[in-house]
């Protein structure tokens, strides 16, 4: 059955909606989590033990997850994938009261384990169902709006929470994540999910593995070469993109002595790029050129990382530092959303239904367990070369990988339709 205009409306506000109150109530917990171990523990490790258990449960979950998601309906597995977050999140907020000191370590690795593999096992499942949720008119809205949220959420939710967190101490946080979770459960209960008529082959061959059945994504991803080079490329822009992330608290605070103030201003201008590069796309035609946007963006983001470089370098006053960074960083920023949010259209546009779960597994599970290589290779770096130059060298190998691979992509744009795509591709699987 087509999904009317209205509808599809609906379904984009309801999931914008859950999708920022989730991410803004996440990471205000997140936060103070790391402030609540910090102060009981009086470990660094405090606020970076989701780094650690996030790519560990990511990759053990790879498999399971895709296969989990293409076999059953994405609606019964959301549902339940949020019953369960809210079910642990109970127990830890009983558990945590019961230990002291380091001990609080214990409930809470057992909790993030069990959130992260319910946060895995949503993501794909919410990858998946887009086509059940809109018709094919609404897939850009529906992925540019609730990346917007998403970044809305991640730029003001941690002030929010510093501020919060010193008046009603971490209790109240636990209260705010499960209301978030229990909204976003009764906005899920609302919405309508359309699901195709094609049966799926997972469910039949019960007999076949675990891994023959997530094979089949892989042998999907391995035919389409446009597809493996864009999972490629993104997986090499996070790993350069860490050179911010890393670098630029680093050489802001330790090495120019800039302050808190103009790390923060310039992360702001960061994420601020990022929510109006999505609005922007919220509001457009639909996107046609992609590899000619992604080479674009590719090329601006690795000027801009190699401007900031060069601004470091100089080491000019405070405010020059702020106001050009900043602009520099916005540019970054609002490409990033032209990078990510057109890539994430063109695989649910080009997958079939049937393969998403196992797709978008294997490309989110990539970008998860690249995070531990790219911070440590960068800490270790700027360790050796606190400077400027790693910025534009990092700028600079982003630039030169787009000139020399993309080229051979440019004709590719962006599937009017999926349904043909999907129907061809499923007679060759």
């Amino acid at each position: 059955m087509e999904i009317s205009d209205h509808e599809s409306n609906m379904q984009v506000i309801k999931d914008v909606s859950s999708n920022f109150t989730s991410t803004f109530c996440g990471d205000m917990f997140s936060f103070a989590l790391g402030l609540m171990l910090l102060r009981a523990t009086g470990m660094s490790l405090s606020f970076g033990l989701s780094m650690i258990i996030m790519p560990i449960v990511t990759l053990i979950g790879l498999v399971p997850i895709g296969n989990l998601v293409d076999t059953y309906p994405h609606k019964r597995l959301l549902i339940i994938s949020l019953v369960v977050r809210i079910g642990a999140l109970l127990i830890y907020s009983i558990a945590i009261g019961h230990f002291d000191g380091s001990g609080k370590l214990i409930p809470t690795i057992g909790f993030l384990i069990i959130n992260y593999a319910s946060v895995n096992l949503s993501n794909s499942g919410y990858m998946a169902s887009v086509h059940e949720l809109v018709n094919e008119g609404h897939i850009q809205k529906l992925n540019s709006l609730s990346q917007s949220a998403a970044s809305f959420a991640s730029t003001f939710s941690p002030i929010v929470a510093a501020g919060l967190y010193v008046i009603v101490g971490f209790r109240l946080f636990i209260v705010f994540q499960l209301t978030a979770h229990v909204i976003a459960l009764v906005i899920l209960l609302t919405m309508n999910f359309h699901y195709l008529s094609y049966p799926r082959k997972s469910s039949q061959t019960p007999q076949e593995s675990q891994w023959a059945k997530f094979k089949l994504g892989l042998n999907y991803l391995m035919a389409h070469d446009f597809l493996r080079y864009l999972i490629c490329i993104d997986l090499f822009l996070n790993f350069i993109f860490a050179v911010i992330n890393v670098g630029l608290p680093f050489m802001i605070v330790e090495h120019l002595h800039l302050g808190n103030v103009t790390l923060g201003i310039l992360n702001s201008a960061d994420a601020l790029g990022m929510l109006i590069g999505n609005l922007i796309i919220s509001v457009s035609k639909e996107l046609r050129h992609l590899a000619k946007i992604l080479a674009v963006t590719m090329v601006i983001i690795g000027t801009g990382l190699a401007g900031v470089g060069a601004l470091l370098m100089a080491a000019p006053e405070q405010l020059v530092v702020q106001l050009v960074g900043s602009l520099m960083l916005f540019a970054v920023g609002m490409s990033l959303a032209f990078m990510n949010t057109p890539f994430g259209i063109y695989m649910q546009k080009t997958v079939p239904t049937e393969l998403m779960g196992r797709v978008s597994s294997t490309e989110m599970s990539l970008n998860m367990m690249s995070i531990p290589l790219e911070t440590v290779f960068y800490s270790f770096v700027f360790q050796q070369i606190p400077s400027g130059i790693v910025f534009i060298i990092s700028g600079m190998a982003l630039i030169a990988v787009t000139g020399l691979t993309m080229p051979a992509f440019m004709h590719v744009q962006m599937p009017r339709t999926d349904h043909a795509t999907q129907k061809a591709d499923r007679q060759r699987l």
